[in-house]
């Protein structure tokens, strides 16, 4: 699910990701809050700190264990240059540090964007720090990527793609290649259909843009879901993770998928793990005739494939576009009622001029978990 570039992560005993989108209303927190619980949960010996750069309480009220108001947070702790002593134990095993809604104020008093990532490393912490940023690319923002070891480029909509342009041109002028910015794509409305274009639907339509301007992605993506509003406004007051509080939905796998993308990038070189292929007599073939989109790095970069079948391991299509063996691609597969959608990696099994061709599907378990459901779902035979 990750997207190659043989670029290693720089070396330390502290990563920093920064979560990251000049434009509002893109879910920046609700992806910084969760996937801290869910590396938790991935990686129980992995101490994991949020820190929030924005002035929303949603951190406190999902991770914090006080009912006293904390007597130092993170406005207090950036300006005496002293986060150790802000740094608390919340909720479900996550660190974090409270949020001030006079964080701002901050930015203003900011010279020098690189002067975050030694004030992290002088707290002493060993772990894995998230950074949830404002919705700009004010001093703040720009302070949280000159610290990051990677960051997570937050994009909904056309309007935020062509903002996410910004970030990567400021890497450029620190000579920082483009790979330490990953694309995720957030709140995709699988409902936006597109009649007539090759891209079906918003995330095909996305995924190709991004193609188009060399942005690198993150494959996993998150859909738009009611259930987080719920999470988050309950008459208890406090926000529930979707780890907790939705386990089995579709917003819970693909939350998965995600923080397991994040680690295999954190911790091995940047390319997906294929893993071993599953056994064809565990993993059932059934009819999946319709067009599915692919996502190529050759030209052109987004075909539309006939598929005729679909099992966890891999896909049959029919003959079309020349496709090269072992050329990969990204695939977007999909329920037949479009209410769920998963992009996986592939490679091309056989690909001869005229005659049908097959995909391998390259992953993690949880993807190969997450397309043996989808296959499962499928009608035996075609209708």
């Amino acid at each position: 699910m990750v997207e190659s570039s043989g670029q290693q992560l720089m070396p330390s005993p502290l990563r920093v990701v920064s979560v990251a989108s000049n434009k509002g209303g893109v879910g920046k927190t609700t992806l910084a809050t969760n996937l801290a619980v869910y590396l938790r949960a991935l990686r129980e010996d992995l101490p994991v700190l949020l820190l929030g750069l924005d002035d929303q309480g949603l951190i406190d009220r999902m991770f914090a264990l006080e009912v006293a108001p904390p007597k130092r947070n993170a406005l207090d702790a950036l300006r005496d240059g002293d986060l150790a002593s802000a740094i608390r134990l919340g909720q479900y095993g996550v660190h974090y540090v409270p949020t001030s809604p006079m964080i701002s104020e901050l930015g203003a008093e900011l010279r020098d964007p690189f002067g975050l990532r030694p004030l992290l490393e002088a707290s002493g912490f060993g772990g894995l720090v998230l950074l949830d940023t404002p919705g700009d690319l004010g001093p703040l923002t720009r302070s949280a990527l000159a610290a990051s070891d990677l960051a997570l480029v937050v994009v909904a909509d056309q309007s935020s793609l062509d903002q996410a342009g910004r970030i990567y041109a400021l890497l450029r002028e620190w000579g920082r290649p483009p790979e330490l910015a990953r694309i995720v794509l957030s709140l995709v409305d699988l409902r936006v259909k597109y009649r007539g274009a090759e891209a079906g639907d918003i995330l095909a339509l996305l995924v190709s843009e991004i193609r188009r301007r060399g942005h690198p992605l993150l494959g996993s993506f998150v859909s738009r879901s009611p259930k987080i509003e719920s999470l988050v406004t309950n008459p208890h007051g406090r926000a529930l993770s979707i780890l907790h509080g939705a386990r089995g939905s579709l917003i819970d796998r693909q939350f998965g998928h995600l923080a397991h993308d994040l680690l295999e990038l954190l911790e091995g070189s940047g390319a997906p793990a294929a893993g071993r292929p599953a056994e064809r007599r565990h993993c059932e073939r059934r009819p999946y005739p319709r067009r599915v989109p692919a996502f190529r790095f050759a030209a052109p970069p987004v075909v539309s494939l006939a598929a005729r079948d679909l099992s966890c391991e891999g896909m049959g299509i029919e003959a079309g576009p020349r496709l090269e063996p072992g050329e990969r691609l990204h695939v977007a597969l999909g329920h037949a009622t479009g209410s769920e959608s998963l992009l996986v990696w592939a490679r091309v099994a056989r690909g001869h001029v005229g005659g049908p061709m097959g995909l391998r599907f390259e992953g993690p378990e949880p993807v190969r978990q997450h397309l043996a459901e989808l296959v499962a779902a499928l009608p035996r035979e075609s209708p």
